[in-house]
């Protein structure tokens, strides 16, 4: 795979950035509407939110959230959560129950004016290895994130303006179709102009988009995904 990218699109949340506040805001949204609105007292695991996310189209967190509820609350052990969950449907983010999970979980994450659980991420990728992929490769962002969110978390964490801009971060408000469609690669790709960029992500959903995108992809993980894998983004050079 050596020598042949002009370019490189990551996936932000456990590619680049932790994504244990998100996770954490996971938990605390399924625990928190468990019982308000079911009276079920349950501890969420990183196991069933991890089992969520290999299930393809629950790469948003919201989805992943109301889902939970929903299979936890019908008391769906974790080894049937791909044979039961429904996927989350248009008119379900319309509905009053979806709406009522997305606040809950952006009170959790953001808190007030951005003091929650986004100010305990910190970077995966070290700025030393950033600076010189920097300088071989045009770099750009491909994530489900808010747009606020993601840009606030690349200044935080200092990835962005310096290595990547923030024009060529694409966040969720900027195409209609989330991953694993590949509208979110392909506008990044057009952000960055690049003739052949590789995707990097960590979900089964980056890897169905980044195919769909006819891109090659690197996956960050244990799983035999992608075309390359990683165990983690500092061992991105090795491969590309």
């Amino acid at each position: 795979m050596k020598n042949k990218f002009d370019a490189i699109i990551f996936d932000m949340d456990g590619v680049l950035v932790t994504n244990n506040s998100y996770c954490l805001a996971i938990q605390k949204t399924v625990e928190t509407l468990l019982w308000e609105t079911r009276n079920i007292k349950q501890r969420v695991t990183t196991d069933d939110i991890a089992a969520m996310k290999r299930i393809t189209g629950f790469n948003n967190d919201w989805d992943t959230s109301y889902a939970l509820i929903e299979l936890l609350g019908n008391n769906v052990s974790i080894d049937e959560f791909s044979a039961k969950v429904t996927s989350i449907t248009p008119s379900i983010r319309l509905s009053a129950a979806y709406q009522t999970v997305k606040n809950v979980f952006q009170n959790y994450y953001l808190g007030n004016n951005f003091d929650g659980f986004i100010r305990e991420e910190v970077l995966l990728i070290y700025l030393g290895l950033l600076k010189q992929l920097s300088k071989k490769y045009k770099l750009g962002i491909a994530t489900s994130r808010p747009k606020a969110e993601a840009l606030f978390a690349a200044k935080y964490l200092k990835l962005s303006p310096t290595y990547i801009p923030f024009g060529s971060i694409v966040t969720k408000e900027d195409t209609k179709r989330e991953k694993p469609y590949p509208d979110p690669l392909l506008e990044a790709k057009c952000r960055i102009a690049a003739r052949n960029p590789v995707y990097v992500g960590d979900t089964i959903n980056d890897v169905i988009a980044a195919k769909e995108a006819d891109m090659k992809s690197i996956f960050v993980g244990s799983q035999q995904l992608g075309d390359k894998q990683i165990q983690n983004i500092n061992q991105l050079m090795e491969v590309i």
